[in-house]
């Protein structure tokens, strides 16, 4: 084998995850099933000091991936690491909250373990003989630790990604996907138990052995009729048939086993969602043992699945899956482990040593951070940004912490100039982290662009309207021909509407996937470029032509659940925080003057974020305000419920946000702006949706800080120590003097700037 030249021994290593595109169950009797590798990860790491990491040596998975390893290096007379270096184990997505979604996580974990050993003992993973060697001890140690069971089609993809063709004893086969074909997962709603359905599955085949190889072949001929359309190059239409065939097959084939086995592997839910998908001409199945846990929805372009995902969840509240990028990358060395968001003490280290600190966290160049001098943006560019320009208004851009969404970790940068606002974030994040972090969706990045008919004339508006209606594959047409950049990207038009205002005046609502972008710019377009053919089609005038900054269609929901115990404080219980909390949170929604308030908190987190990345905070703030209002009553954009066990005590806090979200990572200031580019480079260089779901985390965490505040120990004792800190600074205080002049101001109880200056001139004296 030839050794490795990809970086230092005991460097990260990684495993994907994995999907089941069909072929379930007739696996484990030696048909094919085809698998795709998802770009969830499991990463084996060494552990880093500033996180706090530490092995877990009690993983039955990790113990045996250890065993088995070690003992093939010094088979193989090897070096084997020393008994003391067990890495770090870090799953990123695997999760949506505290539930796994069954993406094959124990897998992804045994096999980076496999490969992190194989890579400390100098062994090139690229290697063909060092991965099937990889391929051999992960799937062993796997068996292991589930005592004997799985038919080991998880290992195969975490070891050689892709998607591939396996079968018990026949290997494993890469497959193509057809690029034409995209593929989307929705959430069936519960954890499934694999082991325990195919344990039922069992035992229903003792019972009836001709009923159950009956529905196995018809599961085998699925698996069959699928292959055939992703070898299927000619006719996409052949192959998609083909698809919808197999997966129609396949349900069937499940059906049978759910009633042979009396276990509910085709729930009320997962039904929901292969209806939904029949109905809009998709192909769906199941996606694992069934159960719950994923459906798998097959398209033949991403606005047929962004349609169905949403009227699945408008209808239902089934949510897509965040995007799962499929025939991701098999086992890998990589460059550095993920970012891990907890950092101690990090509010307590100096300028110099957080940024370094959260470039470690990073592997961001140290030298990046002077982007975010207040010198970065010069005044060249400054002026060719806006008109006038005489200067600058610098805000501080601090990092948030303990920030856990969808299984990933993220260090949440944010721009404000009010106090408190980052700590409390952080701090509200750590706890829920404590119940698994935030989990999250969100919509299709659809905005609207509008064009306004006024009347000219005596046609009836309902003739003008249905004129309007009946050309609008023609319109959506002309608004794809207007970009067609944005056609190329995968976005483009997805609908029309047409709304009747009063009896002279029409409004024509063009639905624009946007893509990335936050897409201001690309609508206006659009509006301009079908405001001629609605002239011509109506009859009326257009007046304006402009997109809507209602982005009603383009919400980011995201949801957590924090164990009661977390939130005690000032001697008060936990549960009893939780449910004062919800109390709170019903004061909103009854009253819009509370729900305003409630509101602005929620808001100081979310503008941070949407401040530091560089988009547009004035827009997001129209529309979430708008949002706000969208029953006709002003109301709150979070609200929180405590959630009883079984003796109708409260054992947890379950908050839930939905705030529209139009933001972008390209174009604008996102790119011009030196500490904008910085800041989405901290994030990781999210896509629009994903950044859009962490300023929703980013002010659910800030309006849990706030009630849990008010629920305790009041809002005002938090204010005064921060209106303390500022009069300390206005009477001269820097560095430790703020906290020490703050702290005294607080004690004596007189928080005015004659007192400051006062005891700022004996704390320099050295008279106590």
């Amino acid at each position: 084998m030839t050794s490795s030249t990809q970086g230092p021994l005991c460097g990260p290593v990684s495993a994907p995850g994995k999907a089941f595109l069909i072929g379930e169950y007739a696996v484990l009797e030696g048909h094919e099933a085809v698998v795709t590798a998802v770009d969830v990860r499991a990463y084996a790491h060494a552990p880093r000091d500033q996180h706090g990491e530490r092995p877990d040596p009690t993983s039955p998975f990790v113990a045996a991936a250890v065993e088995l390893v070690t003992g093939w290096l010094r088979g193989h007379d090897h070096e084997v690491p020393k008994p003391d270096s067990l890495p770090v184990v870090t799953t990123v997505g695997f999760t949506t909250g505290a539930r796994k979604l069954g993406l094959g996580s124990s897998a992804a974990v045994t096999t980076a373990v496999v490969g992190w050993y194989l890579r400390a003992a100098g062994l090139d993973l690229n290697a063909p003989q060092a991965r099937q060697a990889a391929m051999n001890i992960a799937r062993e140690a796997h068996t292991m630790a589930q005592e004997g069971r799985g038919s080991g089609a998880d290992v195969a993809t975490a070891v050689y990604g892709g998607t591939v063709r396996f079968a018990l004893g026949g290997g494993v086969q890469p497959l193509s996907l057809p690029g034409w074909l995209t593929i989307g997962f929705f959430d069936a709603g519960a954890p499934a138990s694999t082991g325990s359905l195919v344990k039922a599955v069992e035992a229903g085949a003792r019972r009836d052995r001709a009923s159950y190889e009956l529905a196995i072949t018809e599961l085998a001929s699925a698996s069959r009729r699928f292959q055939s359309g992703l070898d299927e190059q000619s006719d996409p239409a052949t192959a998609f048939g083909m698809i919808q065939e197999a997966c129609a097959v396949h349900n069937e084939g499940l059906r049978a086993l759910a009633s042979l086995a009396k276990s509910p592997i085709m729930s009320e839910r997962i039904e929901t969602i292969l209806g939904a998908s029949q109905w809009a001409e998709l192909a769906a199945k199941p996606s694992g043992a069934g159960g719950g846990d994923l459906v798998v929805v097959f398209a033949r372009d991403s606005a047929q699945l962004d349609r169905v995902a949403v009227d699945l969840y408008h209808r239902f509240g089934i949510a897509l899956v965040r995007k799962l990028e499929t025939d991701a990358n098999g086992l890998r060395a990589e460059p550095r482990p993920p970012v891990n968001s907890r950092i101690h003490g990090l509010f307590k280290r100096s300028v110099t040593q957080r940024r370094e600190a959260v470039a470690l966290a990073t592997g961001l160049d140290p030298a990046r951070f002077k982007d975010a001098d207040a010198t970065a943006l010069d005044l060249e560019t400054a002026n060719h940004m806006v008109e006038n320009v005489v200067g600058f208004l610098t805000l501080p851009m601090g990092i948030a912490t303990n920030f856990c969404l969808n299984g990933r970790d993220y260090l949440v940068p944010m721009c404000v100039e009010e106090a408190s606002v980052i700590a409390a974030a952080s701090n509200a994040a750590k706890m829920i982290r404590a119940g698994g972090g935030f989990s999250g969706f969100s919509d299709p990045p659809w905005m609207i662009a509008q064009v306004q008919l006024v009347r000219v004339g005596h046609d009836s508006i309902e003739d003008v309207a249905e004129w309007v209606r009946a050309d609008k594959a023609g319109l959506l047409e002309l608004a794809d021909d207007s970009h067609p950049r944005l056609l190329a990207r995968g976005g483009g038009a997805r609908g029309m509407e047409v709304r009747t205002l009063d009896t002279d005046t029409i409004v024509v609502h063009m639905l624009i996937d946007c893509r990335d972008a936050m897409g201001a710019n690309l609508l206006n377009t659009v509006a301009e470029a079908i405001a001629p053919r609605l002239e011509q089609l109506s009859g009326w005038r257009s007046v304006l032509r402009i997109l809507s900054n209602l982005a009603d269609r383009r919400a980011s929901h995201v949801s957590c659940r924090i164990p009661a115990a977390v939130l005690e404080a000032n001697d008060i219980d936990g549960p009893l925080v939780a449910e004062r909390i919800e109390e709170a949170s019903r004061f909103a929604e009854l009253d819009p003057y509370r729900a305003t308030t409630h509101n602005k908190g929620i808001m100081n987190g979310v503008d941070a974020v949407v401040l530091a990345t560089g988009n547009d905070w004035r827009a997001m703030e129209a529309s979430a305000h708008a949002f706000a209002v969208k029953d006709g009553r002003y109301g709150p954009l979070a609200t929180w419920r405590a959630i009883k066990g079984e003796a109708g005590r409260t054992i947890a806090l379950q908050g839930d946000i939905s705030i529209p979200t139009a933001v972008g990572t390209v174009g604008g200031a996102t790119r011009t702006h030196p500490t904008a580019r910085l800041a989405l480079d901290i994030l990781g260089q999210p896509m629009g949706g994903e950044l859009g779901l962490v300023m929703a985390a980013a002010g659910l965490a800030s309006n849990l800080a706030a009630l849990r505040a008010l629920a305790t120990e009041g809002i005002q004792r938090g204010h005064m120590s921060l209106h303390a800190r500022t009069v300390a600074m206005a009477a001269g205080a820097r560095g430790a003097e703020v906290e020490s002049i703050a702290q005294r101001l607080i004690d004596v109880g007189e928080i005015k700037p004659e007192r400051a200056e006062a005891l700022l001139g004996q704390l320099r004296a050295g008279d106590d």
